[in-house]
């Protein structure tokens, strides 16, 4: 519980480093101060107590204004995070699957025809899969980010990077006794199916989820204009 709201703590003063809370936090306080004027001046001058209270009903207005303002400001903040999140992680999945159907065709590649080339390029190829599970799962820990990635997947796409990583130590305890000397696609393609299928799959609803956010984000620039 204790862990829960210190992380929730740190999401709220990550927003309020935005410039829109800082302008609510002004006009609070300014609402404050003309309200307090207002009630120190009810008895010995009316009419200043009259204007102060005008003044606050403005604030007050200008108050409401702004904390929707900010709100929305907020959760732009938040979509256009989200989205150059997955926009990246998509890249990373592209890279990935680019050394995949590389290594199954390794029979065409050259620089495979060295079965310690070909070792090193399994190897790698698992690593770069297995870094994606790694920067999802990871980023529950950076505070920059106002959410929390490992539960976003989780919660969206039904995807649990700690299990698939467990699986993927699996496959590099294969990997780390495997000879590749003889070795044929059929068994490569085996090796990698799972991986290979977890992520083709989470690529599609990811790239889905982006242009929904995206059409999100219009129509909130829209309302904050």
């Amino acid at each position: 519980m204790k862990c829960r709201l210190k992380k929730v703590w740190k999401r709220i003063k990550l927003y309020f480093t935005l410039p829109h809370f800082w302008v609510v936090g002004i006009i609070l306080i300014l609402s404050v101060a003309v309200f307090v004027l207002s009630l120190l001046c009810k008895d010995s001058n009316t009419f200043m107590s009259s204007v102060f209270a005008n003044i606050f009903a403005g604030l007050i207005t200008g108050l409401v204004i702004s904390l929707i303002s900010a709100i929305k400001t907020m959760s732009l903040y938040r979509t256009e995070c989200i989205i150059n999140w997955l926009n990246h992680l998509h890249e990373d999945i592209l890279e990935f699957r680019k050394m995949h159907h590389k290594l199954m065709n390794f029979k065409n590649e050259e620089e495979f025809k060295n079965a310690d080339a070909l070792y090193q390029y399994i190897y790698d190829t698992l690593c770069y899969g297995e870094s994606i599970n790694v920067t999802i799962s990871q980023g529950r820990f950076k505070e920059s980010l106002p959410f929390n990635p490992y539960e976003y997947f989780k919660k969206e796409f039904k995807y649990d990077a700690v299990s698939h990583s467990k699986e993927n130590g699996e496959l590099r305890e294969k990997i780390m006794v495997l000879d590749v000397r003889n070795i044929s696609k059929k068994e490569l393609v085996k090796m990698f199916e799972n991986m290979d299928r977890q992520l083709f799959i989470l690529n599609g609803e990811i790239w889905k989820h982006i242009t929904t956010l995206e059409v999100k984000k219009k129509a909130l620039n829209i309302s904050v204009m």
